[in-house]
């Protein structure tokens, strides 16, 4: 990582509550980075996305445990981070588009769609989606 890199980590808890301040949040960094409003929103939809998964599927919608949210910008774009320390998945949605009248199911989706790059990582110690933008 450069060394003009800034970053940003923030632990929450997994209350599905928690996820708007969290896109508040993204959504003015991506801003003050640069990003016009529709790739500001679209970031922000994606991080909100990964941290509802967190909530709901990794830690099966029950508080009390972290979910940590690393944003980076470097001279390559931006990188989010969302991790947890719950379930892993047992293996990555399928790359078609879902049912769009389906009630859930959308999000890997939606990620892939509107991010450059968007990874998963487990460890045995936790789990991590990995969102990434380029910047122009």
């Amino acid at each position: 990582m450069a060394d003009s890199a800034k970053t940003l980590f923030v632990r929450i808890d997994s209350r599905l509550e928690m996820t708007s301040l969290v896109g508040t949040c993204i959504r003015a960094l991506c801003l003050d980075a640069g990003l016009d409003e529709m790739a500001a929103y679209q970031v922000q939809t994606c991080t909100i996305e990964a941290v509802n998964n967190a909530i709901i599927h990794a830690y099966g919608r029950q508080s009390g445990h972290s979910v940590e949210i690393r944003w980076t910008l470097d001279d390559a774009g931006l990188s989010i981070q969302v991790g947890d320390h719950g379930k892993a998945m047992a293996e990555m949605p399928p790359e078609i588009a879902p049912d769009p009248l389906a009630e859930s199911g959308r999000g890997w989706w939606i990620m892939r769609q509107w991010m450059d790059s968007v990874d998963y990582e487990t460890d045995g110690t936790g789990n991590r989606v990995i969102l990434r933008k380029l910047l122009a």
